[in-house]
């Protein structure tokens, strides 16, 4: 790589970067959207596959029904968190008095002697400022929900000309099929990635929810829905999912052994649903390495937040597999995967099928001339042969 060659990329990196951050606002509602909509139609895939016999269910049925399934699905999310919401301020005065003898425990670990209290906490923290921030945000996340919303039905609408639409712009041969192949893996490792993660998260929130339920700890129902979520975002996620209940569980009680236990159990949960049932189960469909995962959750979670950190992963697969099929970015393919394979490129077998392709025209055409001109169709095949060695392949 020359040196202008290598000012022209770091120029082009910069000014994405600066074009990802400085606009957010609008590029955020059009990535949920386009997160929903791809959630919405795989989960109409899934419920249009099974048949019985010959009949399935139809398209328009099938989407309708992974319509409904979302949207009982956002209810249920919004149910749980909006009751806990309550209930947590219901229960602060009680969580209050114990909270604030593990300040003051704390402190005398520390060696000061005069610990704050959490009166003195909170009469610095400006109430005015801070419900109006929370008022601001809740406007914001409406705001952004109808806009996604309304960005998910032309998404829907637009699917049904994408294709025909994509054929007419690539106008066939190699490059069509680049193209394709390119989609292609993109939507089965896509694929893959959310439906070993959604699996793998609803088994382990199953499963911390019913040791939260065992030990007592205080809204179990809305722990397992967050460490659901969390499972989603690499390393940090597992981390929150177990230090959050455990913090919680602490604050609770007035002894260390439910502590203990919710700290344990689902510690072994997540260490063990991440690092040995995920990647067995996964293997090596997505071939990212450990270090672009961690660096990808840093830079991605700094320009788009949270959406940011739950996106990572599946923009850079996208980014391994667009890179990996050309060959002035294939170095970058390489070190952003775990073991240097990447995904072949597309052109050469869509060269070598187009040249098989025109043998057997030829071949075909020369047969049908020879018999026209009354020749017997030995000869025919057999100067098609000479006239084109690519035939015998």
């Amino acid at each position: 790589m020359t040196l202008q060659r290598a000012a022209l990329w770091t120029v082009v990196i910069a000014a994405t970067m600066y074009l990802l951050v400085a606009g957010r606002s609008l590029l955020l509602p059009f990535v949920l959207s386009l997160t929903l909509w791809y959630m919405v139609d795989s989960l109409a895939d899934a419920f249009e596959w099974p048949r019985i016999g010959r009949l399935r269910l139809p398209r328009p049925l099938a989407l309708l029904a992974a319509f409904l399934a979302m949207g009982g699905l956002m209810w249920i999310l919004g149910r749980t968190i909006s009751h806990n919401v309550s209930a947590v301020a219901a229960a602060a005065p009680a969580y209050e008095g114990r909270l604030q003898r593990l300040i003051d425990s704390g402190a005398a670990m520390v060696g000061i002697e005069h610990a704050p209290t959490l009166g003195e906490l909170f009469d610095r923290i400006s109430l005015a400022d801070t419900l109006a921030g929370i008022a601001a945000a809740a406007a914001s996340v409406v705001s952004v929900t109808g806009i996604v919303l309304i960005y998910a039905g032309f998404l829907f609408v637009e699917q049904v000309q994408f294709r025909r639409k994509l054929a007419i712009l690539l106008g066939g041969g190699p490059h069509q099929a680049r193209v394709r192949s390119v989609l292609e893996q993109i939507d089965h490792d896509i694929r893959v990635y959310v439906r070993i993660k959604t699996t793998l998260a609803t088994v382990t929130s199953a499963l911390a929810y019913t040791v939260m339920a065992w030990v007592g700890v205080d809204f179990a129902g809305f722990w397992a829905v967050m460490v659901f979520f969390f499972y989603f975002i690499p390393t940090i996620g597992s981390i929150l999912a177990i230090a959050a209940p455990a913090l919680l569980t602490l604050v609770q009680f007035d002894h260390l052994t439910p502590f203990l236990i919710v700290l344990l159990v689902i510690g072994t949960i997540q260490i063990v649903a991440a690092n040995v049932v995920e990647p067995a189960i996964m293997g090596r469909s997505l071939n990212l390495s450990p270090l672009v995962v961690i660096v990808s959750l840093m830079v991605w979670g700094t320009i788009w937040g949270v959406v940011g950190m739950f996106l990572c992963v599946p923009i850079m697969v996208v980014l391994l597999i667009v890179f990996a099929h050309f060959e002035t970015t294939r170095p970058v393919a390489i070190l952003l995967s775990a073991d240097g394979r990447i995904p072949e490129p597309a052109m050469r077998s869509a060269d070598q099928g187009s040249a098989d392709g025109s043998a057997r025209s030829i071949s075909t055409l020369s047969s049908r001339l020879m018999r026209r001109k009354g020749m017997p169709d030995g000869i025919g095949s057999a100067n098609s042969r000479t006239s084109s060695p690519n035939s015998r392949t």
